[in-house]
């Protein structure tokens, strides 16, 4: 009797260390699973961003393109001036 009392006594005490274990996996788990969350919301917020920023970047872009453009149009302008004017003194010269 008391052998099967001492048997009882240690699956007992087996089941608890067993218990305890699966209370620690779960703690880690649950500490695992909040750490993700939080990444996950992290990479979130970093997507915001960078979402938030695009048209920023693609204005400011554009705005780089029309200046360029404006510099070169001014700049084909004065060479068409120069040209119109050679063009003139070689007619000028061609009809003496």
């Amino acid at each position: 009797m008391e052998n099967l009392l001492q048997q009882i006594l240690q699956e007992i005490q087996r089941l608890k260390e067993d218990v305890r274990q699966v209370n620690q996996n779960q703690l880690l788990l649950n500490e695992n699973q909040h750490q993700m969350s939080h990444q996950i919301n992290a990479i979130h917020q970093s997507v915001v961003r960078i979402e938030d920023g695009q048209p920023k970047d693609i204005f400011a872009l554009l705005e780089k393109i029309h200046h360029n453009f404006l510099d070169k149009d001014a700049e084909i302008a004065a060479l068409n001036k120069r040209v119109f004017r050679l063009e003139t003194d070689i007619e000028k010269f061609n009809r003496q």
